[in-house]
């Protein structure tokens, strides 16, 4: 995974991995708009994303409907060495029970 910060003050997030059947499979970018504000999701009309910034080293983001209701989100923390990205995802499957995962990437 790949926290990257762009020109603009945005950062997109990247990540990449194996199928089960061992191919290199890669995740499209996720922009990450750290100003508290509601922005659409592409690709999928009706959803806002809302990222804040509570502190210099964590980016807390979540998905809503148009309703208000929460479909999803993480938080992203960096450790204060910048060695270490910790990933905490929330949301639905497709059967709509809810999950959480957590993930810790080493700096590369």
């Amino acid at each position: 995974m790949v926290l990257a910060l762009t020109p603009e003050g945005h950062y997109t997030l990247t990540a990449e991995g194996l199928t089960e059947k061992g191919e290199k499979c890669t995740e499209r970018p996720t922009k990450l708009i750290p100003d508290g504000e509601e922005h659409p999701v592409p690709d999928f009309p009706g959803l806002m994303s809302i990222v804040t910034r509570p502190d210099p080293n964590t980016l807390a983001a979540e998905v809503r409907r148009e309703d208000g209701s929460v479909v999803g989100g993480g938080t992203y923390v960096v450790s204060p060495d910048g060695t270490l990205l910790t990933a905490t995802n929330f949301g639905y499957d497709t059967q709509l029970r809810q999950f959480k995962q957590e993930t810790v990437w080493d700096r590369q």
